[in-house]
């Protein structure tokens, strides 16, 4: 079974390296995109660009290695926009139509202990902690865990606070003494940790640094704001399992990951929007694809490129691009968790 890294993104946008400064990592705060990125951008005009990446058909075939009943079926990544100079005319970031990622949970699945809904855990095998600061750019420091999980929790409350599916969205802690995550050490080439034991159907497995974005997608991988991994059931022949016939896989894991590269927050225009990003994310983890038309049009080298000048068609939780500040769960958003949860 071949694995696709889907971007559903035109646009790769450039991030500068990360800074250090005493025992406060300190990401670096403008964003421009390349040369290169701009005319990728400006030719995305498909449903969605999809990428092969043989690193995830690598990670498939550690997972095949191990006995492993799933297999990594789809990686959906997020970028930020920002500004730069030189648009001249309507660049396409994104334009996609399809509400789901292909797969879903299988209601009462077996394999899952018969759970009618899904469950979701927050936990890490490192420390890493992403960095925040205030509205004025002071203030620079670390997040508690404690914070990360409360912004997790919010993520996932919107999404259960939906009444168009009783199924529940229930939280479990992490078992001590376990590693909660998998992907991690496949990224970098490493065997899952002798501890692993998957403790939820979706487990928010925080912040890692750039340089593991940079080994998952090349140079691209310092733009990624946050990413979700999403594993389907195998049978023994390794093909995906569709075991209540509703013509999609049948969904077994999913890990969402962030980008440490960049500040964190709440809503400012300085920072990457905690509420936000984890909400889309977990919208990834649940079934959802993106969604929306995502474009700019400037007529004008004058003022350069403006946030403003970004356009949404749609504008929902979903669409594949973030700009800047707090979004909040859509229309769209809403009919697209509705169009998989409600039947279930």
């Amino acid at each position: 079974m071949s694995s696709s890294f889907s971007h559903r993104l035109g646009a790769v946008l450039v991030l500068a390296g990360a800074a250090a400064c005493g025992d406060v990592p300190l990401p670096t705060a403008p964003l421009a995109p390349t040369a290169a990125a701009d005319a990728r951008a400006a030719t995305s005009t498909t449903d969605e660009n999809v990428t092969y990446s043989p690193l995830l058909a690598q990670i498939d075939a550690r997972l095949a290695a191990s006995g492993a009943a799933y297999r990594v079926a789809k990686a959906e990544l997020r970028i930020a926009a920002a500004g730069w100079n030189g648009a001249t005319s309507t660049v396409i970031f994104a334009n996609d139509r399809t509400r789901g990622i292909g797969a879903e949970w299988v209601k009462g699945d077996p394999r899952r202990g018969g759970n009618p809904g899904v469950t979701y855990t927050f936990g890490s095998n490192t420390s890493i902690a992403p960095t925040t600061r205030d509205p004025d750019g002071s203030n620079v420091r670390l997040v508690s865990a404690a914070d990360q999980e409360a912004y997790v929790d919010e993520a996932m409350s919107a999404w259960r606070s939906l009444t168009c599916s009783s199924k529940p969205i229930t939280k479990v802690p992490v078992p001590a003494g376990t590693d909660p995550d998998v992907v991690d050490e496949l990224v970098l080439g490493q065997p899952p940790s002798a501890n692993y034991a998957q403790p939820a159907d979706i487990v928010e497995s925080g912040w890692q640094p750039v340089s593991w974005f940079e080994t998952l997608a090349g140079p691209d991988g310092n733009f990624i704001i946050g990413i979700t991994f999403s594993f389907i059931f195998t049978d023994n022949g390794g093909n995906p399992t569709d075991i209540d016939h509703n013509g999609k896989a049948d969904l077994a894991l999913a890990e969402i990951y962030f980008n440490d590269g960049f500040y964190w927050g709440n809503g400012a225009p300085n920072v990457i929007d905690f509420y936000s990003s984890i909400t889309h994310e977990s919208g990834h983890g649940l079934g959802l694809g993106h969604f929306g038309k995502v474009f700019a049009t400037n007529h004008s080298l004058a003022d350069g490129f403006q946030l403003s000048d970004v356009k949404f068609a749609p504008f929902a939780m979903m669409n594949a691009v973030y700009v800047t500040g707090r979004s909040e769960i859509s229309g769209t958003d809403i009919s697209s968790f509705c169009q998989i949860w409600a039947s279930k």
